[in-house]
């Protein structure tokens, strides 16, 4: 199983404290608060065991996330493994989690018990003192694991200010004593910004940098300086390099400092490196020269020379020199150990050197390039090539064809000359390449389907369908009437004339519906009226006829046509007010559209009109912006009853 070496995705972990608030206030936000003890007692105790079983989720839930966050050292790199044995030992390590893996199945277990106690309850006050009960012993077990918790939070803190060390990625690892010139080197080829002092043991830690070579990503891992004794005495700062010695399969660059400004003589470095060997096993190394801008290669000690070049034979090792200073020798440094780490991975299948991650599979293939299989010789018969003589023929007669650059500077170049694309057009047969619209069936297209003279034969067409309608209407009326006698052709002529008259009544209510009645006018009335018809009589009678509806007798002499002083008087009168009337309902015509019509009485609705009514009268509302039924309404924004006198006791403490 692999996982990502990612330390810094772990979550904060809180302490002991924080945990209990956080699980406590959540249980309190995220469970029903409100329970009275008139309720059935089923559903007090659905509610008090609701709150137990929320709060042991909740804290499973965190606990089971701080032990899925930290890494589980049977199933990492052993790099690692051992990287964080020696930083964090691995014994306080493993307890710090099992402490928080048995806190964890304690709370499970107690939240079962509890659950079991309350679906036996009798009251609410008990169903409460339960629920009580195992928050309380809850959060008691999680004040035990106040010191693992704050172990595992520093262990976290550490854990993410770790460099990013990818085990599979191609990797120089740089080694020796302390202030031989490691950390110089690294910042020389790297973009790592490691410290760099004359004092030793100046880097405490791994550093990573990263380079190019050969089109590859590579990593330059700069460990902290080992002193020469057993590893029992080793310190944390010198295991650390140990550990990236013993488990990372890549090419160590060893360091000797022949000037020996380090504090340490060659002999006792190529001593360290005899001591150290076994860590070397299987894994490309070298031995670099550093330094030499203080003292040059042909400088050193001729025993110290045969020395070191007895060690590189003896181990089969390159010997090469550098400066850090002035730059000399790097850069051959660098390649000669790219070069023995490409040969070493190469004698290597890719699952050994990738681990098995298809990522670093694909990479590594497309750097190692592609395989060429050759074929093996099976007899002794020649095989030659075979090539058709069509073929060679057309290879040696140069066809000399213009190129469309050529033709269109031929004719007027470009914006003046467009070549026609239809020439390259692959079709069944060539007279359609510069068809206009191409074909869609049989070799047609929609131009051979259209017919110039459609619109006179349609018109030719419906006269003639007229004709015939026409005809077979008189052909109808020619048999309905044919070999009837006398009575039943009257009862025929009495239907037809009853069925003439019905349409003509029904198309006449239709236009009533949807139009106003037309009221003639007086001007209107006096155009129709004879001649010889007296105006001013005809008046009379109307205001005499007035007269009478309100209850008035005048002495009008019908015989002699005279009326005394008074009655004209009167008739005078009433004539001025009936102009007024008449004045007053000509403004009302100017205002109104349609003329008044008689009120009768209201007619009762029934139960399904008024309903519609109603729902008309919501959906007016609405369209109009008003508010509805739905729409919350507060009577009084802040009731007397409520927001007036003094509040005492528990009232002044919410």
């Amino acid at each position: 199983m692999m996982m990502n070496y990612n330390f810094k995705q772990i979550t904060t972990i809180p302490n002991s404290k924080d945990l209990i608030d956080i699980v406590l206030s959540k249980t309190q936000r995220k469970t029903p608060t409100v329970v009275h003890n008139g309720y059935a007692i089923g559903r007090i105790r659905a509610f008090y065991i609701r709150k137990v079983k929320f709060t042991q989720d909740t804290i499973h839930e965190k606990l089971s996330g701080i032990l899925d966050g930290f890494p589980k050292l049977e199933d990492i790199h052993p790099f690692f493994a051992d990287l964080i044995n020696v930083l964090y030992d691995r014994d306080h390590y493993k307890l710090a989690l099992g402490h928080v893996n048995s806190c964890r199945n304690l709370i499970d277990n107690l939240a079962k018990d509890y659950v079991r106690l309350l679906k036996y309850a009798d009251s609410l006050y008990r169903s409460k003192q339960l629920k009580k009960a195992a928050l309380g012993r809850m959060c008691t077990i999680i004040k035990k694991l106040t010191s693992s918790l704050n172990y595992l939070e520093e262990v976290r803190k550490h854990l993410a200010r770790l460099p990013t060390i990818n085990p599979f990625e191609r990797t120089l690892l740089i080694t020796g004593y302390p202030n031989v010139g490691k950390s110089s080197f690294t910042n020389n080829v790297t973009n790592a910004n490691v410290d760099v002092q004359p004092y030793p043991f100046t880097t405490q830690s791994l550093y990573v940098g990263h380079t190019d070579y050969d089109y590859a990503r590579w990593q330059v891992i700069d460990s902290p300086g080992i002193l020469d004794h057993s590893l029992e005495e080793r310190n944390t700062i010198e295991m650390q390099s140990i550990t990236a010695l013993a488990h990372l399969k890549a090419c160590v660059l060893y360091f000797i400092d022949i000037s020996e400004m380090c504090g340490y003589t060659i002999s006792q470095q190529i001593q360290l490196f005899n001591n150290i060997k076994p860590l070397f096993k299987n894994k490309p190394h070298l031995l670099v020269l550093t330094k030499t801008d203080l003292k040059p290669v042909e400088q050193v000690d001729p025993e110290d020379m045969a020395s070191l070049q007895a060690l590189a034979k003896e181990e089969g090792v390159e010997l090469v020199s550098m400066s850090n200073k002035d730059g000399t020798g790097i850069t051959e440094v660098k390649n000669s150990a790219c070069k023995l780490l490409n040969a070493y991975r190469d004698t290597q299948t890719v699952d050994q050197v990738t681990g098995g991650q298809d990522i670093m599979k694909n990479t590594e293939n497309v750097l190692r390039g592609v395989y060429i299989a050759q074929p093996k010789k099976r007899d002794n018969r020649e095989r030659t090539t075979y090539i058709p003589e069509k073929i060679k023929q057309q290879g040696r007669q140069k066809i000399d064809r213009p190129t469309l650059r050529q033709i269109q500077d031929q004719f007027g170049g470009a914006g003046v000359f467009d070549f026609p694309l239809q020439e390259h057009f692959d079709l069944e047969n060539n007279d359609w390449k510069y068809d206009v619209v191409p074909e869609i069936m049989d070799g047609k297209n929609i131009a051979d389907f259209v017919d110039k003279d459609i619109l006179e034969k349609l018109n030719a067409l419906e006269k003639e369908e007229e004709m015939l309608e026409k005809a077979r209407e008189n052909e109808i009326d020619e048999d309905e009437g044919e070999g009837l006698d006398e009575e039943t052709e009257a009862a025929f002529q009495e239907v037809v004339s009853k069925r003439a008259l019905k349409k003509l009544e029904h198309k006449l209510k239709q236009n009533s519906r949807s139009k106003n009645i037309h009221r003639p006018t007086m001007e209107e009335f006096e155009k129709v009226l004879p001649e010889d018809a007296n105006k001013e009589s005809i008046r009379q009678r109307t205001l005499k006829n007035r007269r009478k509806l309100r209850g008035l007798d005048s002495d009008f002499s019908e015989e002699s046509g005279v009326e005394d002083d008074n009655d004209i008087v009167d008739e005078q009168e009433e004539e001025k007010r009936a102009n007024k009337g008449m004045l007053k309902r000509h403004r009302d015509l100017k205002r109104t559209l349609s003329r008044s019509r008689t009120r009768g009485y209201k007619e009762e609705k029934t139960p399904d009109q008024k309903a519609m009514d109603r729902v008309k009268f919501k959906i007016d509302k609405i369209w109009q912006g008003r508010a509805g039924e739905a729409d919350r309404a507060i009577g009084t924004k802040m009731p007397k009853h409520q927001f007036s006198g003094k509040r005492s006791f528990k009232s002044d403490r919410r």
